[in-house]
């Protein structure tokens, strides 16, 4: 279902990316088998099951973390405590991949309620908890499931329809647009100002990965609504949702001819080698700066070269939604902008 989206994007010429995708779809394999095993035995508490951040795109390498997702289905009585032994067992088999387990600080391989996912009060809240908005997006921006598979799209189309977008009302994305918007420059802000360093992470580093990994997959969920705009086919973004985002950017630029996929992704390809290379990613958490006052007023060594590299990747990306002007609907614009 998921795979067979992404059969166009023709990674021969990129290695690194190559590499990181043949080594992905191996390890969701084999946590796909491990949790149909192991969790089939312990009732129904568990929904779904899915990865996101590197793995979910399909680009993780051996030192990636493995950013699991859980979803517990709350619409009939269920025990907690079969839910945590569930739980505990999803931990231990992701443990036994071998990839480094979720930051402590983050949202990920935490239970989240489908009923909390789906709240409609909870639409517009400034106050939510940030684990279940962040959560709700990651589903949308990068997610892919690894324990059933039929119950994860059901959650992506029910998600879908919670912002607004229905057979109905195929073109009203403004919700999705506001919180896709309120995510990243949130994610930005918190990034820049984020200046914590241990041996695994430091802000260089989470600062090379905004630029390039992060920025691109906002950029596949942008992208995807904007082709959506363009039809009155509201089941559209959610085809166009089971791409990875680097294969939902090639789509986008497959639809036009002045359109440089080839430019993009050589940029993608070198920018994600450098980031796979365990000596450039140390030499990014050892030299990063742990204040404000520490970030120099220009950088140097190699995240100086990474950020002149993201710059232009960000610049083809501006480029390509700035020409979509007559193309995309203008409330695509409107919303993104205002």
């Amino acid at each position: 279902m998921f795979e067979k989206f992404d059969n166009a994007l023709d990674l021969s010429a990129y290695p690194s990316l190559a590499s990181s995708r043949a080594f992905s779809r191996d390890r969701i394999s084999v946590v796909t088998t491990a949790l149909s095993k192991a969790l089939e035995t312990l009732g129904q508490p568990i929904m779904t099951v899915a990865v996101g951040g590197s793995l979910g795109r399909l680009e993780a390498s051996a030192d990636s973390d493995i950013d699991c997702i859980i979803i517990v289905d709350d619409r009939a009585e269920y025990d907690p405590r079969q839910t945590a032994t569930s739980i505990k067992r999803i931990h231990a088999e992701i443990l036994r991949t071998g990839l480094q387990p979720p930051k402590t600080d983050g949202i990920y391989c935490r239970p989240i309620l489908r009923s909390q996912l789906l709240d409609p009060a909870n639409r517009g809240s400034l106050t939510e908890e940030p684990a279940i908005f962040g959560t709700r997006m990651q589903l949308l921006l990068d997610a892919r499931p690894v324990y059933r598979a039929n119950a994860f799209s059901s959650l992506k189309d029910q998600l879908l329809s919670w912002y607004g977008c229905t057979a109905e009302r195929p073109h009203h994305f403004t919700h999705l647009l506001n919180d896709l918007s309120r995510y990243l420059h949130a994610y930005a802000v918190w990034q820049q100002f984020k200046f914590s360093r241990t041996q695994r992470d430091g802000w260089y580093l989470r600062q090379a990965k905004f630029r390039s990994t992060r920025v691109v997959t906002f950029a596949g969920l942008l992208f995807a609504i904007g082709e959506t705009s363009m039809t009155d086919n509201a089941t559209d973004l959610a085809q166009t949702l089971n791409h990875t985002p680097l294969g939902r950017i090639q789509a986008a630029f497959d639809n036009y001819a002045s359109a440089n996929f080839r430019a993009f992704i050589d940029l993608y390809e070198r920018l994600h080698q450098m980031l796979c290379d365990a000596p450039i990613r140390n030499e990014l958490i050892l030299l990063s700066p742990t204040s404000q006052s520490e970030i120099p007023t220009h950088y140097a060594g190699v995240f100086a070269l990474i950020h002149d590299l993201s710059d232009e990747l960000m610049a083809q990306l501006t480029q390509f939604i700035l020409a979509r002007a007559d193309d995309w609907s203008p409330r695509i614009f409107r919303s993104w902008l205002l």
